[in-house]
């Protein structure tokens, strides 16, 4: 299988940065895109969090398949992991976040209250990769004055935390990429929503994965949204011409323009203008 590389490093500074941060942090919170569960998570992020509590973070659960999502939530469950779905775009997702948070460190706040230490508020660290709402989960849970504190032992000056609507602190954390990654179909997952650059990977290539997919998967989708009939079988070739043909995407001699057909579905697919769709099932991929 041919080796993407797909951001170009700095990845020994995330991790030093993070193993800076971990020996004030309770737990870690890792924000995955719900319609790519796997291909969302970084590899290399149990290996550079040295068994601190985890909580999985299925966020725009609003553009992924619920059927989907749920039998993702169940299956990271049974394997023994911690998860929920948001949308904390628009949704109040402090209390559920806070509810799970209060479940996973419990073992913690009793052991602390053995101690007799007083009690204080969790403190999490923010991880996720580009594009999978990472800012937009923070600025919900901290609601409309982002209130930054004071400096806590043991922390950088550069580091601050922030206080979310409850008793939770938050860490933000930047972007934990991986250099490359092993199998090809994670590239296309993730060129496909957006969450890697344009540049990485042909679009057109891009393109004719999403549309495969969608004919395997949710074959109505594309008749839905341009009014084409097509099956497995189609040519590609003819499909991005129905395209062109029925949104008119044509060039000034009247030849179809299959860069703008390309791009118009690259935007649909991304702003679930197709509907809700996931584009990892549990069946294709090795948890």
């Amino acid at each position: 299988m041919k080796q993407i590389q797909w951001f170009p490093g700095h990845m020994q500074k995330a991790r030093r940065q993070i193993e800076e941060k971990l020996p004030v942090i309770d737990i870690v919170y890792e924000i995955r895109d719900a319609r790519i569960p796997e291909s969302s998570r970084n590899p290399l992020l149990m290996e550079i969090v040295k068994g601190k509590p985890i909580l999985v973070i299925l966020n725009k659960s609003d553009l992924a398949d619920p059927m989907k999502t749920k039998e993702w939530i169940q299956k990271y469950e049974q394997s023994g992991m911690h998860c929920i779905e948001l949308n904390s775009l628009t949704g109040n997702v402090f209390s559920q976040v806070n509810q799970k948070t209060q479940i996973i460190l419990q073992g913690l706040k009793e052991k602390e209250e053995k101690k007799g230490m007083t009690a204080r508020p969790f403190r999490a660290m923010v991880i996720g990769i580009p594009n999978v709402g990472k800012s937009q989960f923070i600025n919900n849970m901290a609601g409309k004055n982002k209130v930054k504190t004071g400096n806590l032992p043991g922390v950088t000056k550069t580091q601050s935390f922030i206080k979310t609507k409850g008793d939770l602190l938050l860490l933000d954390n930047p972007g934990v990429l991986w250099p490359k990654f092993e199998d090809e179909s994670i590239g296309f997952h993730l060129a496909l929503l957006g969450s890697i650059k344009d540049d990485i990977l042909p679009l057109d290539e891009v393109a004719i994965f999403g549309i495969r997919y969608l004919l395997n998967h949710y074959p109505n989708r594309l008749k839905e949204r341009y009014g084409i009939d097509a099956d497995i079988e189609t040519p590609i070739l003819e499909i991005f011409d129905q395209i062109g043909i029925n949104r008119g995407c044509r060039l000034s001699g009247g030849d179809i323009d299959y860069d703008r057909v390309i791009n118009l579905f690259l935007y649909d697919i991304r702003n679930s203008k197709l509907g809700r769709i996931t584009i990892e099932s549990i069946e294709d991929v090795s948890v």
